[in-house]
């Protein structure tokens, strides 16, 4: 339950089942024609880019990696865009509406760690001129290794995306009574559709679009609040309920977010979300290396403050209910505080402009999603298990086959997550324990000397156990710790507690180093001639990048 929603939130909860039809929900909204011209003429433009792109995908390198050929700006908006996901739109505003700015600094711990991702990961992937970066895991370890970090990449992004559409679903009923079957179906056609003809330059330019539109959206809908109800009076509201508190040292780790849990598990997430595939194969778009670096570190300077903006977005829209409860009636989570907003409130082709980006929101990550789970597809299986030798045009062709098949699966995903928990919760439970294990493998290839491929690959196993024992086995009952792979017995526990969900990331990320370093210590250390280039202590791959891409590979 959100421990600072006022009354008229808990009390709403009992209400908010729809008695009525989606077609009547639709006569009660009162969009006007502006509104739906706003949202058709945004579908046909991202369709059009996605178009006018589509004569430059003859082969699968310009499909996946726009031809190694795009701009620094671009890449770092396009990056930044698909992570500004519905999550960040819907779910961002209900955390500070529900809660206070302690996730706001988790968010912020992450950004900061622009200068680990650039030195441990994105100079090693540039110049080994990888496609899919889980290659570099079967250069320094073993092609077992490869694969299982695949996996879990493609799991976890699965689950994320799923949960992205899960909250434009939200946010679609909210404002127009369609049932979320609907909105998930219309979400992931489109998206896959201009990915589909477009390839990764479509997909970073109508990014780029998408980026502008969400800021856009957030900004009107600040303005708007402020217009309604004087500053003064929003933040007095604000500071009398504590809604600015950042900062709990607590050492509880029941507690719901620590500074120390900011500094942790915030990192590790940031770290992963700067370094996965769906961000990396957008950095390896880039013409150099130089513009790699510089489109990482153009995120935290644009995201900061957009994250502030989605933050100010959900403590004033609290202070605005707050300071007009019957404006509130009828919301039934804090994730459905925004949209409520829009349909109740914003008039003259603003809900257009709020749907349009809760669109735009969402497509910017299912767009790259889909593409890069189906680039990690083609490089780390199919042409490595089933045809080595496929020709261009046929692993081109495989690709957006695959696209449109994953498009079918998150689709169908999305509708066993629609409803058990809020957005964030949801991804702090269900996605971000992935992340942790991913950038547990790459620290011990790029970190370490002594690891091994089978130390890597059980790390991760024994760090997603953890998870698992941490999630549903270890409770703290009337103060006491104790281990119940059964559960505790609710008539006979006083008090149950468990360790809060956004610790899930670190423990993950440390039960795969901790454990994937002391396995290796078991078997015969990697030669160091094989070790070159391939971690900070053997030349950060300056060796291999010189001897150029084609040598690399006659190596391997």
């Amino acid at each position: 339950m959100y421990n600072a929603v006022p009354a008229f939130l808990i009390d709403s909860r009992v209400t908010t089942t729809r008695e009525v039809s989606p077609l009547a929900l639709l006569c009660q909204i009162q969009l006007q024609w502006m509104d739906y011209g706003l949202i058709v003429a945004y579908a046909l433009l991202v369709l059009a880019i996605g178009v006018g792109f589509s004569r430059q995908q003859a082969s699968s390198a310009n499909f996946l990696l726009a031809g190694r050929s795009m701009g620094w700006a671009a890449v770092g908006i396009s990056q930044l865009a698909s992570l500004l996901s519905a999550i960040s739109y819907l779910g961002t505003p209900g955390e500070a509406y529900g809660y206070d700015l302690k996730y706001l600094l988790f968010s912020i711990c992450g950004f900061l760690c622009v200068p680990l991702a650039i030195y441990l990961f994105l100079d090693f992937f540039y110049r080994l001129q990888l496609t899919s970066i889980y290659e570099y895991l079967e250069r320094r370890f073993n092609y077992p290794t490869r694969l299982l970090a695949s996996a879990v990449f493609i799991i976890s992004r699965l689950a994320w995306m799923a949960t992205i559409v899960v909250a434009v679903s939200l946010a679609i009923e909210e404002l127009t009574g369609i049932e979320p079957a609907v909105s998930i179906i219309l979400t992931t056609a489109i998206a896959t559709a201009y990915t589909l003809v477009g390839g990764m330059k479509a997909i970073i330019w109508t990014d780029v679009l998408q980026f502008f539109l969400f800021t856009l959206g957030l900004a009107a809908a600040v303005g708007l609040i402020f217009w309604k109800d004087p500053a003064s009076e929003l933040l007095a509201v604000i500071v009398r309920d504590d809604k600015l508190r950042m900062f709990d040292f607590s050492l509880d780790p029941t507690t719901r977010i620590t500074v120390w849990m900011a500094l942790t598990a915030g990192a590790v997430n940031g770290v992963a979300n700067l370094t996965d595939q769906v961000s990396m194969q957008r950095y390896l778009s880039c013409a150099s290396l130089r513009d790699a670096r510089r489109a990482v570190w153009f995120k935290p300077f644009l995201s900061i403050p957009v994250t502030v903006l989605i933050y100010g977005l959900g403590l004033v829209l609290y202070a605005h209910h707050q300071l007009n409860p019957e404006l509130a009636v009828g919301i039934g989570s804090a994730d459905r505080a925004f949209p409520h907003f829009v349909l109740n409130e914003m008039r003259g082709g603003l809900a257009g402009l709020i749907l349009a980006s809760i669109f735009a929101a969402a497509m910017s990550s299912i767009d790259s999603g889909t593409h890069t789970i189906s680039t990690v597809c083609v490089e780390d299986y199919y042409k490595r298990l089933i045809r080595p030798d496929a020709p261009d045009g046929h692993c081109l062709r495989l690709a957006r086959g695959l696209t449109l098949l994953w498009a079918v699966v998150i689709a169908v995903l999305a509708q066993f997550l629609t409803g058990q928990d809020t957005i964030v919760g949801t991804m702090a439970s269900v996605v971000a324990p992935f992340f942790g294990c991913a950038v547990g493998m790459f620290v011990l290839g790029t970190a370490t000397r002594r690891a091994t491929g089978w130390g890597a690959s059980l790390g991760a196993v024994v760090g997603y156990l953890l998870v698992v024992v941490t999630k549903y086995w270890l409770f703290k009952i009337d103060g006491q710790w104790l281990l119940l792979p059964g559960g505790p017995d609710p008539y006979t526990a006083a008090t149950v507690e468990q360790v809060s969900k956004f610790w899930l990331t670190f423990v993950s990320f440390a039960g795969t180093v901790i454990p994937g370093y002391l396995i290796s210590l078991a078997s015969p250390a990697p030669s160091r001639a094989g070790l070159r280039g391939l971690t900070l202590w053997d030349g950060k791959g300056r060796a291999r990048a010189e001897a150029g891409p084609g040598s690399e590979r006659k190596q391997d």
